[in-house]
């Protein structure tokens, strides 16, 4: 059988149903698409947990050592590997607002680097920093000018900050940025992933040359949400991490069921002088297009599952599990194949008793 006359054949058997083209390649996408999109999905919660947890400041550690943390050494931190951002605070006497006559603010210093920190929206390069909450208080958006009995001061930027059970002080404080060189009170580190030595990391910014029995407390910014969240460990544990092999394992039934069933039609043409080379190229062909034709609605619903409420890049999930269908695609293949080769043309009649 030459090239053109195996290629006839397939489309006749395509066209006339012969191979059943359509309801495996249904199968293919629903079964595939299902086990790429669990999965996805799973990827998604996972992605969803980590970024409530760092919405939530439960990645931030702080380091307490009142009047020894060196500014330097902590926005310093922020270089290391693991430390997404780093900043020092300062407890700096309380201040006035003319829009909040009876409520006197607490004051900050801080260095630099908390803008990173609290993820600050700054609109000016010099200024004070206040909450969201605080910034609705007074009207006032970045860059306005705002009275306080200390004098006339920017709003250099806003900053979210939540009553979601981190430490409350800064709600309702006033945020006062200098540069580092200078001493503070804390240090304040975003650890992404968490780390067994996030908290012996943090010990280098106290100050050089302060006093050895002196009390240095660390803990969690905001700790409701666990004391840590383990995003490797999780999802090397989600229990839909089979779903690639689940994949395979699918095509490479459907190939071979889809093939299984013509046996008494292989057989026949063996027995007609067929060689079983052409055969297997013909099945491989036939199983080949409903297997992309599976693929393709498989692939698509797993990209809408990767971007569904995903706050990281979808394209990550995608890149993950586009692996299962991919290689179901490939094993369904494998398993034409492999039902081409067990049929035998001694079979015939029995093959034709079991019709």
């Amino acid at each position: 059988m030459n090239g053109r006359e195996l290629l006839g054949e397939v489309w006749r058997n395509l066209r006339s149903g012969t191979s059943r083209a359509a309801l495996f390649g249904l199968s293919f996408a629903a079964i595939v698409g299902s086990l790429a999109v669990a999965d996805a999905r799973a990827v998604v919660a996972l992605h969803q947990r980590a970024a409530e947890f760092v919405a939530a400041g439960a990645s931030v550690r702080v380091l307490s050592v009142a009047a020894n943390v060196d500014g330097n050494a902590c926005d310093a931190l922020e270089g290391v590997p693991g430390v997404a951002s780093s900043g020092a605070l300062a407890e700096d006497g309380t201040l006035l607002l003319a829009a909040m006559p009876d409520n006197r603010l607490p004051a900050y210093r801080v260095t630099p680097g908390m803008a990173a920190v609290l993820g600050v929206r700054a609109e000016s390069a010099s200024g004070v920093w206040v909450s969201s909450r605080t910034a609705e208080t007074l009207r006032a958006g970045p860059g306005q000018v705002v009275e306080t009995d200390a004098g006339p001061v920017t709003l250099a930027g806003v900053f979210d900050y939540p009553d979601d059970g981190r430490d409350s002080r800064l709600g309702y404080a006033v945020l006062v940025p200098e540069p580092a060189a200078g001493v503070f009170d804390q240090c304040w580190a975003d650890v992404r992933p968490p780390t067994d030595g996030a908290d012996e990391l943090l010990r280098w910014a106290v100050r050089p040359g302060a006093a050895p029995g002196l009390s240095v407390t660390q803990g969690q910014l905001n700790s409701t949400l666990g004391a840590a969240f383990d995003g490797s460990a999780e999802f090397a544990e989600r229990p839909t991490r089979f779903a690639l092999p689940a994949a395979a394992l699918a095509g490479l039934v459907l190939g071979f069921v889809s093939v299984r069933l013509r046996r008494l039609e292989l057989a026949g043409a063996l027995h007609v002088g067929v060689a079983r080379g052409s055969l297997l190229a013909g099945a491989v062909l036939e199983t080949a297009v409903w297997a992309l034709a599976g693929l393709v609605p498989a692939l698509c619903s797993l990209v809408v599952a990767a971007h569904l409420g995903n706050p990281a890049d979808p394209w990550d999930a995608v890149m993950v599990d586009a692996r299962g269908p991919a290689a179901a695609a490939l094993a369904a293949l494998a398993g034409a194949a492999v039902a081409v080769s067990l049929v035998r043309e001694r079979h015939l009649f029995r093959y034709f008793k079991d019709r």
